[in-house]
């Protein structure tokens, strides 16, 4: 009867034991096909993003291989081949003129930020040397009173040694005591000296701060610039008679443009490269560049303190520099307001 009801006791243990596995593992059974049901419905995501994104690539393809057939059919066209090329040309030097005005823009932020980071170092090891000079000249006066004390206690110890028999015990006792009160002395003389080299030593070893980026006045200045280089290109190529031509060119189509026939078109075409050639020939281009940029700090306005692009209406008086031959100055063009060679783009904010 024992026997049984051990026996009977070890089954039902054994039937507990099996059951507990058997949850854990449906429990596992189940957080894995949780795991599985959300890595499909990532993969599907997925699938839907890459299938939306291969489907734009297609539309722009078949957009790009459309935009080409009908500039072919254009250039095929003696009617239109020469107004096609003349419009590209006409975009060609907006295109141009924005590339080198965002250049100018970026080798001045370049050369500006390295000076500003420069002072910004300089300026911080200046207040460092300041801070750590005080510390030094403390130093330099505790170490003289150190040296004052060691020589009287030098003269101190010299006198007690020449004291020699036992009748002179009290007196050299009483040299002791003064050796000991300047030594005591002495030693806390040095060691408020050591803990101002410390301070010094830290104040020495620390690193300037992580620059904070240009100045607003330096994003100022570098602005300036650009504006003066966007205002010299629209008076070049306007006084050769073209921007208004190129300017519409950035908004038209190739099939609506209209030049004349081809002798128009060459001539739009020579005139095209004459103005270029001139640009690069150009040898005083930096002192004009200085002048304008001067002229037109003089007249520009912010709306805040801390804003770095001038407001557009501060220039829509900005003069031309040179009169044409017919004496008359080219009209005046609000750099800002009406995007000169996209001009806003390439400013800092």
């Amino acid at each position: 009867m024992a026997r049984d009801d051990k026996f009977g006791a070890f089954t039902i243990r054994n039937e507990s034991r099996s059951q507990e596995i058997g949850e854990k593992q449906l429990i596992k059974l189940y957080r894995n096909r949780a795991e599985l049901k959300k890595e499909f419905k990532r993969l599907r995501d997925e699938r839907y993003t890459l299938e939306q994104a291969l489907e734009k690539k297609d539309n722009e393809l078949q957009k790009s291989r459309g935009e080409l057939g009908a500039f072919e059919a254009l250039l095929a066209e003696p009617t239109t081949a020469f107004n096609t090329l003349v419009f590209f040309q006409l975009r060609g030097i907006w295109e141009d003129c924005s590339g080198r005005v965002k250049k100018l823009v970026l080798e001045m932020t370049q050369i500006r930020e390295t000076r500003e980071r420069q002072l910004h170092v300089a300026d911080f090891s200046k207040a460092q040397g300041v801070r750590a000079g005080k510390f030094e000249v403390k130093e330099s006066a505790l170490q003289a009173e150190q040296e004052e004390f060691s020589e009287i206690i030098e003269k101190l110890q010299k006198n007690c040694n020449e004291l020699k028999g036992f009748w002179n015990f009290f007196k050299r006792r009483d040299f002791r005591a003064q050796i000991t009160e300047n030594e005591t002395q002495r030693q806390e003389l040095k060691h408020k000296s050591g803990q101002l080299a410390q301070k010094r030593q830290e104040i020495e070893a620390e690193q300037p701060p992580e620059f904070g980026g240009l100045s607003v006045q330096g994003k100022r200045a570098i602005n300036l610039v650009g504006l003066a280089s966007a205002h010299h290109l629209y008076e070049h190529y306007a006084s050769g008679g073209l921007y208004k031509l190129v300017k519409a060119a950035t908004v038209g189509k190739p099939r609506n443009a209209r030049y004349g026939d081809k002798g128009a078109c060459e001539k739009i075409m020579k005139r095209v490269n004459e103005l270029k050639v001139a640009l690069e020939k150009q040898k005083n281009f930096n002192q004009v560049l200085r002048e304008r940029t001067e002229r037109i700090k003089s007249i520009v306005s912010y709306r805040k303190d801390s804003e770095c692009v001038p407001l557009a209406k501060s220039l829509a008086e900005l003069p031309s520099r040179e009169p044409q031959a017919d004496g008359k100055f080219l009209e005046s063009v609000n750099l800002l307001a009406d995007q000169v060679w996209d001009v806003h783009d390439a400013l800092l904010n």
